[in-house]
């Protein structure tokens, strides 16, 4: 990032959300790590919101991102959300009493018109 800036507290990973897998997630791990992926993890957060079953997050170096989800897409595996994310580094817990207020302020961003996208590193 620019001088100043805090892009040096996060790593950027490339996400790909498949929804509707089975329960035994075998065959998305194994054409998952083939296409390059880094990691597969059940998506608990997601499913809450989907309809479709069980979700899992494959996650994979940015610049791979179209090729695991093209690779993925041929072994039957289609994507419902592809994003880069920045996780961070490190989190931080804030003191006693601050985590609402934390997260006051987060949704206000959120809720502006000109926001993006908002990165942060309040512990969940």
């Amino acid at each position: 990032g620019a001088a100043g800036s805090a892009a040096w507290a996060f790593q950027r990973r490339g996400l790909l959300r498949v929804q509707g897998i089975s329960s035994d997630n075998e065959a998305l791990i194994e054409a998952a790590l083939e296409a390059g992926a880094q990691d597969v993890e059940e998506d608990s957060a997601a499913h809450l919101e989907a309809d479709d079953g069980p979700c899992a997050a494959v996650f994979c170096e940015p610049n791979e991102l179209a090729a695991v989800r093209a690779t993925l897409s041929a072994r039957g595996f289609e994507a419902s959300e592809a994003a880069i994310l920045f996780v961070p580094s490190t989190t931080a817990e804030p003191a006693a009493g601050l985590r609402e207020a934390a997260e006051s302020a987060l949704l206000a961003l959120e809720e502006m018109e000109d926001v993006e996208g908002i990165w942060h590193n309040l512990a969940p």
